[in-house]
């Protein structure tokens, strides 16, 4: 069985990442990068397919948009079990769109051919989730999102797949190979071997070009999608509780954006030490901090 499965390299976002005010992109510049979360769930579920027994039934392609540095990313997965890997690069490219992309990828999909393609569900830079449908579109194959599970029916004809479908329901899926998932879930690859990585540091990456992939220039920018603006995610409504009608409308309106809850207010003790620990004592009683003790 040919699996390809497809990476992207994008910034952790873990990181305060800050958006131009009038502009349509991240500024990614200097920002340290990272394996997105949904495609090495991708890689992981795309490696569990293979056991000592099946080993030899399973050919795994690592795919990449981007330039020499997605190698790194490329390099992990071979040393831990991918048998090849390959990266779509030409000097041509800036922010390539999720039509251009899954174009790219649909073109190498066809050109080794793969009975399933593995794609992460969404990305952490830009979270539309295009690109494995469009793939599928492209390619002429069912496609099915959210993959949370995988299994092979034993006949290899096709698999049976778990898929999330939102506040927390499940759903079981059969489909007919080939076919295209995107997989959902934050993956924690392995670590590989030290033997393994320094294989792999010598392992051929094949790189290729529009050229390669029969896809000319003009082709390639005839993009019907474009990105109006992006926005910051609708923070989740608080509940607060209504302030008391009796209170003027400014102070209401004060209560409801301070959330409802009064301030702290803070309260001076005075006297001699002896004093101040019978104060604190007494106040720690009266809040109920501590309880007197009740019998012997």
């Amino acid at each position: 069985m040919k699996i390809i499965v497809c990476l992207k390299e994008v910034v952790d976002s873990t990181l305060s990442l800050d958006f131009g005010l009038r502009n349509e992109v991240v500024f990614g510049e200097g920002l340290p990068l990272r394996l997105n979360p949904n495609d090495a769930e991708a890689l992981a579920m795309a490696l569990a397919l293979r056991s000592p027994d099946t080993d030899s039934l399973f050919e795994i392609t690592l795919i990449s948009i981007g330039p020499e540095r997605v190698e790194s990313h490329l390099r992990n997965g071979l040393a831990l079990g991918a048998d090849r890997a390959m990266r779509i690069w030409d000097e041509g490219f800036v922010s390539l769109s999720s039509h251009q992309k899954a174009k790219l990828l649909a073109g190498a999909v066809t050109l080794f051919g793969a009975d399933l393609v593995f794609t992460g569900a969404v990305s952490m830079d830009t979270g539309n989730g295009q690109v494995g449908p469009l793939v599928a579109a492209w390619l002429d194959l069912p496609c099915v999102g959210s993959v949370v599970g995988l299994e092979l029916v034993e006949e290899k004809e096709a698999i049976h797949l778990t898929r999330d479908a939102g506040r927390g329901e499940r759903e079981k899926v059969r489909c007919s190979l080939p076919a295209v998932i995107t997989v959902k879930g934050e993956g924690k690859l392995p670590y590989a071997s030290l033997d393994r990585l320094i294989e792999s540091k010598y392992s051929e990456i094949v790189s290729l070009s529009l050229a390669d992939l029969g896809i000319s220039p003009l082709e390639l920018k005839n993009d019907p999608t474009w990105v109006t603006g992006l926005a910051y995610p609708r923070p989740r409504p608080r509940k607060v509780p209504t302030p008391e009608s009796s209170l003027p409308a400014f102070y209401r309106i004060l209560k409801l954006l301070e959330g409802g809850i009064s301030r702290r207010q803070g309260r001076m003790l005075e006297g001699s030490g002896e004093e101040l620990a019978d104060q604190l004592f007494e106040l720690l009683l009266a809040e109920g901090v501590i309880k007197p003790a009740t019998g012997p």
